[in-house]
């Protein structure tokens, strides 16, 4: 019984939540961002970070592997 008003609740919230909207729109200049690269070691080896300035006119994509 719980376990339905969870899932009702959860169900709920989504059908009342707004959809995902772009915070930076097309001709617009990125945002100041840096994140650091993969090194190719162990997992807590980083790189030289990399801002989204040196992609200027191209389309970026980032992915998200883990939070460190």
């Amino acid at each position: 019984m719980r376990r339905t008003i969870v899932i009702a609740v959860a169900l709920g919230l989504l059908a009342f939540s707004s959809p995902a909207r772009a915070w930076v729109h097309e001709g617009e200049p990125a945002p100041g961002f840096t994140k650091n690269t993969l090194a190719g070691g162990p997992p807590w080896s980083v790189g030289p970070p990399v801002s989204l300035s040196t992609f200027a006119n191209k389309v970026v994509v980032l992915f998200l592997l883990g939070c460190t």
